[in-house]
Parts: C-alpha cells; sequence; structure tokens
C-alpha cells in the first residue's frame, strides 16, 4: 500500500494541497490504522474530515481508502498469479482449466477478491493461498474421497475475518462476514473451527466466543487445520525447518519446542491427533501406490 509521503504526494498533483494531517491520522497510528481504514466506518470518520477540512478533505480521506484497496488488490492478483502457476506446475497442467471430477486445483481470482476486501493484510494473504496450496497438496497425498473444492476454498478463506479482528474472534468474525457474502455454510464453518484445531464448548464460553462445540467432524476440516499449522511451522521466523516435509517429519517436535505454536496444551492434543490421523492415510495411500511420497 501506498505510504504516507506517497499519500501525500498524490494529494498535492490531484488538489495542489498535501493533505498530511489526514494521510498521517489514516496511518500513522498502527493501533488504529485498521479501524479508520474500515469502509463500514466511512459516514463516521467522513463527517469528522468534513467538519474540520471540508469536502475536499473528506474526497481525500476517501480516496485513500481507495487507493490503499487499489494497491492491496494489485498485490494479491500478482500473489495468486504466483500461487496458481506454482500449483499448476507442481501437478503438470499447462491451462488454468480444471478437471472438475478429479479437483486439481480449487483456488479462485474471485476468492482472493474477497480476501483483499475484506483487508487481509499482505503477510495474511500469503499466508492464506500458502495454507490452500498445502491443504490441496496434503488432501491429495491421503488418498481419499474428498470435497477437494471445500479443501482449497476452506483454506483460502480460513482467515477471511483477519481483515476485522487478529484476535481469537477472527474466526467468528469470518463466518459472520462469509454469511453476508453469501458463502456455503461448509467454509464458513471451517472460518469457526479452525481457531486453536477446535476449541471445546467450555474452551469457547471461557474465550467469550459463542458456546458450542467447534471440533472437526469431516476430514476436510482437519485437513485445513492441519495444514494452517503446517505453514506456521514452515514460516516461523525462526526458520526452525529446511523443507516442508521436514515440518511434516518434526511436527510433534517443533509444537513441544515451541508452544507458542500450538496456543494451549488441549490445541496441541488435537493438533498431535489430526497429525497421526492425516499421517496414517498419507502412508496408507503411499503403500497402495495411490500417491508418490514427496520429497
Amino acid at each position: 500500500m501506498p505510504n504516507i509521503e506517497e499519500h501525500v504526494k498524490i494529494s498535492l498533483a490531484r488538489t495542489g494541497k498535501d493533505y498530511a494531517q489526514i494521510h498521517e491520522w489514516m496511518d500513522k497510528d498502527p493501533g488504529k490504522k485498521a479501524e479508520r481504514h474500515d469502509v463500514s466506518r466511512i459516514c463516521e470518520f467522513g463527517s469528522i474530515i468534513r467538519a474540520k477540512y471540508g469536502e475536499e478533505g473528506l474526497n481525500e480521506y476517501v480516496q485513500h481508502i481507495y487507493d490503499d484497496v487499489i494497491a492491496r488488490y494489485m498485490r494479491g492478483k500478482e500473489i495468486i498469479g504466483t500461487a496458481i502457476s506454482a500449483s499448476l506446475a507442481h501437478h503438470e497442467l499447462t491451462t488454468l482449466k480444471q478437471d472438475e471430477a478429479n479437483g486439481v486445483c480449487r483456488m479462485r481470482p474471485s476468492d482472493i477478491d474477497l480476501l483483499i476486501q475484506a483487508g487481509l493484510a499482505t503477510r495474511d494473504l500469503e499466508h492464506s493461498i500458502h495454507v490452500a496450496q498445502k491443504a490441496l497438496e496434503i488432501a491429495e497425498r491421503t488418498g481419499s474421497d474428498l470435497d477437494m473444492d471445500l479443501v482449497g476454498r476452506g483454506a483460502l478463506l480460513h482467515d477471511l475475518g483477519k481483515g476485522k479482528s487478529k484476535g481469537i474472534d477472527h474466526g467468528k468474525a469470518g463466518a459472520e462476514l462469509g454469511v453476508t457474502l453469501g458463502l456455503p455454510e461448509s467454509i464458513t464453518i471451517i472460518m469457526e473451527k479452525h481457531v486453536n484445531a477446535g476449541l471445546t464448548e467450555d474452551e469457547a464460553r471461557e474465550l467469550g466466543l459463542p458456546s458450542k462445540d467447534y471440533s472437526p467432524s469431516r476430514l476436510e476440516e482437519k485437513i485445513v487445520i492441519y495444514s494452517d499449522k503446517l505453514v506456521d511451522i514452515i514460516s516461523h521466523p525462526d526458520r526452525i525447518v529446511d523443507s516442508e516435509i521436514e515440518a511434516e517429519h518434526r511436527f510433534k517436535e517443533i509444537l513441544e519446542q515451541y508452544p507458542k505454536l500450538a496456543k494451549s496444551e488441549k490445541a496441541f492434543q488435537r493438533h498431535l491427533a489430526y497429525h497421526e490421523e492425516i499421517q496414517r492415510l498419507i502412508k496408507r495411500a503411499t503403500q497402495r501406490g495411490e500417491h508418490r511420497p514427496d520429497s
């Protein structure tokens, strides 16, 4: 996204005034930046801006948000283009035409648009794409009869709520937004269930979330949760693994060594259970010759 200096130059070129105070108010305070860019609050903040800076100042405030959205959109298009190319290369495809029966690749540019419009930061967008790639790969390696569209879309959209909240309630926020956008319930359920690997009703209540059982019931849901944690390991800033397959081989050891990755002891046990279940399926599929082992 444009930084403050770039926004100032854009305003100066457009109006002859820099409106630096507006751009600094928008971007300078990291703790308030997200809410000041929230399109649902344009009327609230816009009236304040208009009263202080006039109609032209209001236009620059709205234009600031617009320029940021466009920048995120273009960055998102670049990221998804790279991700799709990588997926196509992995599956030895040469076009975007998909084999619907096999469900080879399920990353839709329209879903990327949803993530960008929801306000996801570039880092969260990249994470979501990586999780989708990993989930599709893991699902294929299990040799199971799965809904690959659900795996790919559920993984890609699992953090939709992070444009609204970075906290424990981001799954709830994403599910609520998903409902308003008309997303399938099977996908909004994944958004809710991936948090802390599927909270129990008691845990949810203690954390201030709606009191219900968030345990995953479908293998597709478990694969998304597992892939999400694998990507956390693979992309860890301490570079704790040298390859993606090492993250699988050392999964339990790494979560024991880095307890913050697991979030809690109960979540660790759930992560370990999904890891063991999915790896058993991968081993059986490999032994049957249904899929080659990754290297």
